[in-house]
């Protein structure tokens, strides 16, 4: 016969008797045993989000590849993509003399100045340029929102000069 409730020892510890409530040990493995399945399953989502992000990257990877694809390709057939490329590298709105050295014309030459300046008044015209009120220019948001530019932000920078 087995009796069930609370007991003390001759040397006045608690104990209880094994069938009338389980036992700490055994609540300790239950609850181990809820956290390894809690663990296991975060891990597998975990595991899923992995893959997950990991082909998202090879996406944005694949599409910035081609584009500076397309970007070379354009820059070379076209000055006019090149001045759109070379606003969408600048760090803010560039102005004439800023655009005129990005695409590797002289500066200081009054009449090359005003040649990619009306570039660029055709660009906006386009809807690829928005002018501020300084004149100075920059990327329109929906152009480069909805890729219809050949522009890529390592190619040609302001200041710099192209061969």
């Amino acid at each position: 016969m087995i009796a069930t409730g609370w007991g003390q020892a001759a040397d006045g510890l608690l104990w209880i008797e094994e069938d009338a409530m389980p036992s700490v040990l055994g609540l300790m493995e239950q609850r181990e045993a809820r956290a390894r399945q809690d663990l296991e399953s975060w891990t597998e989502v975990l595991e899923q989000a992995q893959v997950e992000v990991d082909a998202a990257r090879e996406r944005v990877e694949r599409a910035r590849v081609g584009r500076e694809e397309l970007v070379s390709v354009l820059a070379g057939e076209s000055p006019v993509n090149a001045l759109f490329a070379a606003v969408v590298a600048a760090s803010g709105p560039v102005n004439g003399v800023e655009l005129t050295r990005a695409v590797g014309r002289e500066a200081e030459i009054k009449n090359e100045v005003e040649k990619i300046r009306h570039r660029a008044y055709v660009l906006e015209k386009r809807g690829w340029l928005v002018r501020a009120r300084d004149g100075r220019f920059m990327p329109a948001p929906s152009a480069v929102a909805r890729d219809a530019s050949p522009a890529s932000a390592e190619r040609l920078r302001p200041g710099a000069s192209t061969a």
